[in-house]
């Protein structure tokens, strides 16, 4: 039933309360309708940045996890070994620094983690001895291998040349020889895994 406009005199014409209600409701119905599609539109863009942002935090949580459980004084050998880049062929230098109390007070801290592929990522650490920052802003690497995160053996051969201790296998690593650091004049060799030992400064 179509309820018609009531006029009044002087021709106005005057909506009843009925057609004033039914226009509300239409009016309401497409606000809500619009805003409905604005906010599923929003919540499918929010949920798309909040998977990708998720996804990037678990990469940078894992790496930074075993990056700093690698250079941990108090992980074991076999975990240190598990968690290298080609681990088994730099057993025999993790195992020789597992007796150097350098290494036992040695631990490292992620600082920044940039993923440049799926399994590969770029890490900036600082290297701490007793907890004090010894080495700050050390550039390095993380290889995704068969899902588990590893430190580059570049990154282990990089620290072991700057103790002037790098072992044959940092040149077979990298496919070049390792620019190993010469000690200083004086100074005695390092055995693997420990710093060269400097003379005493003279007046």
């Amino acid at each position: 039933m179509i309820t018609e406009p009531t006029v009044t005199e002087g021709g106005r014409i005057m909506f009843n309360r009925g057609i004033a209600a039914k226009m509300l409701a239409a009016c309401a119905l497409t606000a809500l309708v619009a805003a409905a599609a604005a906010c599923g539109s929003d919540d499918s863009d929010g949920k798309s940045a909040e998977s990708s942002s998720s996804g990037a935090q678990t990469v940078t949580q894992a790496v930074s996890r075993n990056f700093e459980r690698f250079f941990d004084g108090s992980t074991s050998a076999d975990q240190k070994i598990a968690l290298l880049e080609n681990g088994p062929a730099f057993a025999a230098v993790i195992k020789a620094q597992a007796d150097s109390p350098m290494a036992e007070s040695a631990s490292a801290k992620v600082t920044n983690v940039a993923s440049i592929s799926t399994d590969h990522a770029d890490v900036t650490f600082d290297v701490l001895f007793n907890g004090t920052p010894a080495l700050s802003g050390q550039q390095g690497g993380a290889v995704q291998i068969e899902g588990t995160w590893k430190v580059t053996a570049a990154t282990f051969c990089a620290l072991l040349t700057l103790e002037g201790a790098a072992p044959p296998v940092c040149g077979a690593a990298s496919g070049t020889p390792s620019p190993a650091a010469p000690p200083a004049s004086g100074a005695t060799p390092a055995a693997p895994g420990n710093p060269t030992i400097l003379p005493a400064p003279t007046s």
